[in-house]
């Protein structure tokens, strides 16, 4: 019997577009430093810091763009990489949003189950997203949150399941994960005895998923058969 679902975040229950991020961040540092930025230079070094931010290692807005501008070979001060920070988080209202009947959908399952945000993402983004975009306090939604950047251990090592399943002194079948993506997020919890709901946005093969649903608020739809499951 299913007693929790842990969900991942990113387009799990928020979308999101890189690529509009790129289309509107990059002109701005470009026009920061009064530069011209190759854009896939830029979105590998990108990736490669958030990397380390969201392992914990960088602690805060101010260290990941410090290292960022190194790693670009910008000599960034202390004033720029502020404002940088500032910009870099008032755009994420652009790309980012919630999918449809986000409060709804969670009212309802929080009466049959304990509802746990499981991410590698960066704490402070999604909390910024949840209270300042969307209007939410995201640990009042939930009943708990584990950030790869907070603990330490990105989602595919298991680590952040099994605080999850220790909080709540839950066996991992117990527990069902709902994800956007089949081999990080299904397969990923599988291997680790949970159940898996696919939150299949593209209409791939359902594959070894439990069950799918093709955006958020499907979830209602196979909320009797999550409890029994």
């Amino acid at each position: 019997m299913v007693k929790a679902l842990f969900f991942d975040l990113t387009d799990t229950l928020q979308d999101f577009d890189w690529q509009i991020q790129w289309k509107l961040f990059i002109p701005i540092v470009e026009k920061e430093f009064n530069l011209k930025i190759e854009p896939e230079n830029f979105r590998q070094k990108y990736q490669q810091v958030y990397e380390s931010y969201r392992l914990g290692w960088l602690k805060n807005d101010a260290e990941f763009f410090k290292l960022l501008f190194r790693q670009l070979g910008f000599n960034a001060s202390k004033a720029q990489i502020s404002r940088m920070a500032k910009k870099h988080l008032e755009i994420r209202k652009q790309f980012t949003k919630l999918p449809k009947d986000y409060k709804k959908t969670l009212n309802e399952l929080r009466k049959s189950f304990k509802l746990v945000v499981v991410s590698s993402g960066v704490a402070p983004w999604g909390y910024y997203d949840f209270k300042s975009i969307f209007g939410f306090d995201f640990k009042k939604d939930f009943d708990a949150v584990f950030f790869s950047s907070e603990k330490g251990f990105l989602k595919e090592s298991g680590e952040l399941f099994k605080l999850a399943l220790k909080k709540f002194k839950l066996r991992p079948s117990q527990a069902a994960f709902v994800g956007n993506s089949y081999c990080d997020d299904i397969l990923l919890a599988k291997s680790f005895g949970l159940k898996a709901v696919f939150l299949n946005k593209k209409a791939e093969p359902k594959g070894k998923a439990d069950f799918e649903v093709k955006e958020l608020r499907g979830l209602l739809e196979i909320n009797e058969k999550l409890k029994s499951l």
